[in-house]
């Protein structure tokens, strides 16, 4: 048991850091021979590159950099859910929005082990920022509120959260992990809305 809880703690946070190592190298090598097109002209006064995404699951596609975790604290994002994305990396809610888009971005992450990415979201506040980086466009998204929900609310994944069905008139991001740490009886939910957004 005691080895158990040493690779629980330990080991799979050294395979979650040796597997964003991989996937920070394999984003950086498709970026740099990737084209950029030009920012097209945006109603809405965000200013980004129109951008598809075609993600294979278990595969990175951005970045998420939170200044309130740490000066350090960056994480690739993986297309998936499911215990083999999330044993390493935070990973994109299959049939959420994308980054950037009208709806809700949701990014799950474990809060404990696999390099606890998400062990302090609780302590998230209003006002604090998320970045969010993708081939072609940067993205900061602002904290707006905190909420606890049960596993089987699913409702927090609405393009419009808690309205099902509602068309979306802004850009959302949903941060979700489990609470208390090692039970995840419950769901920590935070919620950002996209602020600013650049060409990168």
């Amino acid at each position: 048991m005691l080895l158990f809880a040493g690779y629980l703690l330990w080991g799979s946070g050294a395979h979650a850091a040796s597997a964003q190592r991989q996937f920070t190298s394999e984003l950086n090598e498709q970026w740099s021979h990737a084209p950029h097109p030009a920012p097209a002209p945006q109603g809405d006064a965000i200013d980004m590159v129109p951008e598809q995404y075609h993600v294979a699951t278990g595969r990175p596609f951005a970045f998420i950099r939170i200044p309130a975790f740490g000066q350090n604290w960056r994480f690739t994002l993986v297309q998936g859910t499911d215990l083999a994305q999330l044993n390493v990396s935070p990973g994109h809610v299959a049939g959420t929005g994308w980054p950037g888009q009208l709806g809700n971005f949701a990014v799950a992450g474990h809060r404990v082990t696999s390099g606890n990415p998400f062990w302090s979201l609780p302590s998230l506040k209003t006002g604090d920022l998320v970045y969010i980086q993708t081939q072609l466009n940067n993205f900061t998204y602002r904290v707006t509120g905190q909420q606890m929900v049960p596993p089987t609310d699913m409702s927090v994944l609405d393009a419009v959260p808690g309205q099902p069905g509602r068309r979306p008139a802004r850009r959302l991001l949903t941060l979700i992990t489990c609470d208390p740490p090692w039970t995840g009886t419950s769901r920590v939910i935070v919620t950002a809305v996209l602020v600013a957004a650049s060409p990168r």
